[in-house]
């Protein structure tokens, strides 16, 4: 992954006359461009890369060469202050980046809606997403940071068994709380600060199909103030 965007920003600065196409790599190797692959017209400034991480190499990767990294929505608090922030760090200096010109996206699911009953509804939704994940081996990382194993290996054996009607009631509230900013309409923005704060610099409002994505403009605006670290990329 970190060749394939290497090689890409070769392309690019082909394609603006920054000189010849001459990537060598370990696993890429690009050393021709001919004129009718060159765009005519070509967007400044470059589009910024970013990639999805969930474990440690890739989140160094990430932080390394591309401009943000968008993260998995079963990620929890401490996952991002012990793991993915120290990991992105790591790639930073090794790329010469800095923090404030790289986006952290994502990192947690949102739970809201106007009343009572609506949350909970989205709750329950976050809840079946949450024991889906953790049965996989790929997202364990996560809940060893909170010693859960033994539940991910719990759903991992119910999944096999096909019992996948059974996983929700495996996800405690606690469990599902360390997932998930939940509140109200009128409760969400702080609830969002205090989950995503200081670590993540966008968010996405993960809604179920089955439950209107009905988010108040005032209300986006607000989410839209909290302050983040990021404030552009790089020019």
């Amino acid at each position: 992954m970190r060749e394939y965007v290497q090689a890409l920003r070769a392309i690019w600065a082909c394609w603006k006359g920054e000189g010849a196409l001459a990537f060598r790599g370990e696993h890429y190797r690009f050393t021709l461009m001919t004129p009718n692959f060159i765009p005519e017209d070509f967007p400044e400034p470059l589009p910024a890369v970013t990639i999805a991480a969930v474990g440690p190499a890739m989140l160094r990767v990430a932080g390394e060469v591309c401009d943000g990294v968008r993260l998995h929505p079963f990620c929890t608090r401490a996952y991002l202050e012990q793991v993915v922030l120290p990991e992105l760090a790591t790639g930073w200096a090794r790329g010469g980046r800095r923090r404030e010109h790289f986006e952290i996206s994502g990192g947690g699911f949102i739970a809201t809606g106007p009343d009572d009953e609506a949350v909970a509804r989205m709750v329950e939704w976050v809840r079946y997403r949450v024991a889906f994940y953790a049965s996989t081996p790929a997202y364990w990382p996560v809940l060893a940071q909170h010693g859960l194993e033994e539940l991910g290996a719990k759903l991992n054996r119910l999944t096999k068994a096909g019992q996948w009607d059974r996983i929700a009631a495996e996800i405690p509230d606690d469990v599902v709380n360390l997932f998930a900013a939940i509140g109200r309409h009128d409760e969400i923005a702080a609830a969002i600060a205090k989950r995503f704060s200081s670590a993540s610099d966008a968010i996405f409002a993960s809604v179920a199909t089955a439950v209107p994505a009905d988010l108040p403009p005032d209300l986006v605006q607000d989410i839209r103030r909290l302050p983040a670290a990021f404030t552009g990329f790089p020019r």
